[in-house]
């Protein structure tokens, strides 16, 4: 797409007002940070209300405000699809563990897993899938913002992610959960509000009559959608798999999303956890469907007036809309409301990409020698995120120089540990260790973002799915299943893990055509529109049924491991029969087996 021609000034001065009120809440935060506790979870103190409304913040990123809209042009079921199972996903996170992980006190999602089946190599292994999850999740949101800069200035995106990735970097350093919390309710405000109301005068300029209620303001329309756009309403044909697997990437992986796990360890307790996500999910449906309104909209309005908008150019029809339709007045708006967004959810994985390094790996290690994967793996990142800058700037950066950069970094890693690392450091120098890791986090996701994802929401899906499988599988079942043990859970996380991430190394980093990968199972059944995302369908049921039935197989986990279950229900006495029983693991495995044999039925009832 083209870029406007000219600054927009009064959509820049809003993203400036909302740039800067976000650093400011952060430094007015910091005072309230004087322990590991409060730099993490907030001392965990936050209420009900706060809470839920940065827990929307995180929900709402720019893969609704822009990735779905643009989805909903693409194929109309398939984002049906999408947002109400993600919808429901949060309805399934209150059910299923928001209560329970917070009864449990942990600090973040790999805390809760290392301390539930009494593994620290879980918990090394989690905080693998941490990043890899958090990475391809913040890469898509920081995307967003780099749209948002070129739409507002004209410059290439990558300045756009320079620069919020640093404002972003800057007031979660600067004031840890509390800044993060804060910013996140004050950016859920500004996004809902910047949404729904520039939808409204776009849908009343169509002549909508319910205009004032955007989530169903367009209802009069429908009959003039249907004589005008006759294709609208027909299904984007896809194998019921496609659906059976957005539904589970959004289910288990809000549950293994360590950012929206983390937020439970901030409230005051089980009740505030339930409430706070009640709140949530009545937001997010709110605005989904307000989504939905606005892709409505943009179709009709693209077939009406003949509006021509390439398909490289769908993450920009928001704002295309709200311009053509509404008024710069309320673009700029619209383009404050999209800034908030992006810069909330990139906070929320900053945060908990800070507190894996440090929290779960850092503190964790006893010995120089222990850490020395860890300081190797950092110098390996920072080795190649400097060959991504000389690539990106410099033009200098082809191969083999990513791999001779990323040996030189991990060297130095390695070294600099063996030099400087002190086991057994004490919470205030963990804090001060926080501080420099989020820094340093910050500034390594903004240079591996250089190169974002083509479209947002393609992202977002891939890490949900990898998230589903590494990370919400054993959470699911260490809260419900008492016999799941270390040993099945390892088994069930790299395995699944492996087949997400290996899917995502092929199809959205390399480029390949499922149908071109040279297996014969995806030759022939990863066919049609977003074939690609039955490789979830496949990752979720082989982690589940590794997780159990070598769980089974194995000795059980020891009593105290068991106890932990009933705790985190509320009971105060301990039933060794109690979530014990084998009809909950045998329905999972039977479930699991005939989703993964539904992808090799009806090969000929759709298109290639």
């Amino acid at each position: 797409m083209e870029p406007r021609g000219e600054v927009f000034v009064l959509g820049l001065v809003l993203s400036i007002v909302v740039l800067v009120i976000s650093v400011m809440i952060s430094v007015w935060a910091r005072r309230f940070t004087r322990t590991l506790g409060d730099y993490y979870v907030a001392g965990r103190s936050i209420g009900a209300l706060n809470n839920g409304l940065a827990m929307v913040s995180l929900a709402l990123s720019l893969t609704t405000f822009i990735g779905l809209t643009a989805l909903i042009i693409e194929g109309l079921y398939i984002a049906v699809a999408v947002y109400a199972s993600f919808t429901a996903a949060f309805i399934g996170l209150m059910i299923l563990a928001a209560p329970y992980l917070r009864r449990h006190k942990s600090f973040t999602t790999m805390a809760f897993i290392s301390e539930r089946y009494g593994s620290k190599t879980l918990r090394y292994i989690s905080v693998v899938i941490m990043l890899i999850v958090s990475v391809l999740y913040l890469g898509g949101n920081l995307k967003g913002i780099g749209i948002v800069f070129y739409f507002l200035l004209g410059v290439p995106e990558i300045w756009g992610i320079i620069v919020g990735g640093l404002v972003v970097t800057l007031y979660v350093t600067l004031g840890g959960m509390y800044g993060v919390t804060y910013n996140q309710t004050m950016q859920s405000i500004v996004l809902i509000f910047c949404l729904m109301f520039p939808v409204a005068i776009v849908l009343r300029t169509m002549g909508a009559t319910g205009w004032a209620f955007p989530p169903l303001g367009y209802g009069d329309m429908v009959p003039l959608m249907t004589e005008t756009v006759p294709h609208y309403f027909w299904a984007m044909v896809a194998h019921p798999v496609v659906y059976i697997a957005i539904f589970l990437g959004s289910f288990f992986g809000i549950i293994g999303l360590p950012h929206f796990v983390m937020r439970f360890f901030t409230v005051r307790d089980a009740r505030e956890a339930r409430w706070s996500t009640v709140i949530c999910v009545f937001l997010v449906g709110l605005v989904n469907t307000t989504v939905y309104a606005t892709g409505f909209a943009a179709v009709y309005y693209m077939q009406t007036a003949g509006a021509d908008v390439p398909t490289a150019a769908y993450d920009y029809v928001v704002f295309i809309l709200v311009e053509a339709l509404a008024g710069e007045g309320w673009l700029a708006l619209a383009i404050a409301g999209s800034v908030a967004a992006g810069l909330s959810t990139v906070s929320g994985l900053l945060m908990i990409m800070g507190a894996g390094l440090v929290h779960d790996l850092y503190s964790e290690c006893e010995s120089k020698f222990e850490a020395l994967p860890f300081g190797a793996v950092l110098g390996l990142v920072a080795g190649l995120s400097f060959n991504q800058v000389l690539s990106t700037f410099f033009g200098f950066g082809g191969m083999p120089w990513p791999w001779i950069w990323g040996l030189l970094g991990l060297l130095l890693g390695a070294v600099l540990t063996h030099l400087f690392f002190k086991p057994d450091v004490d919470d205030d120098l963990k804090l001060k260790l926080s501080y420099g890791a989020m820094l340093l986090v910050g500034i390594l996701v903004i240079i591996f973002s250089f190169e974002p994802p083509e479209f947002i929401l393609e992202a977002i899906m891939w890490s949900f799915g990898i998230a589903a499988a590494g990370l919400g599988v054993p959470i699911v079942l260490g809260i419900w299943w008492k016999r799941t043990n270390k040993y099945g859970v390892g088994a069930g996380m790299v395995v699944g893990t492996l087949i997400a991430f290996i899917g995502w190394i092929m199809i959205g980093y390399m480029g390949m055509d499922p149908v071109d990968i040279p297996f014969p199972f995806f030759a022939r059944y990863f066919y049609g529109p977003l074939g690609w995302i039955k490789v979830i369908a496949i990752a979720v049921p082989v982690s589940f049924i590794l997780t159990i039935v070598v769980s089974w197989l194995t000795p059980p986990p020891a009593k105290d491991l068991q106890r932990q279950v009933d705790e985190m229900h509320g009971w105060s006495d301990v039933d060794p029969k109690r979530y014990n029983g084998k009809a909950l693991p045998i329905t999972i495995i039977v479930l699991s087996v005939f989703i993964m044999w539904f992808i090799t039925t009806l090969y000929d009832q759709f298109p290639k």
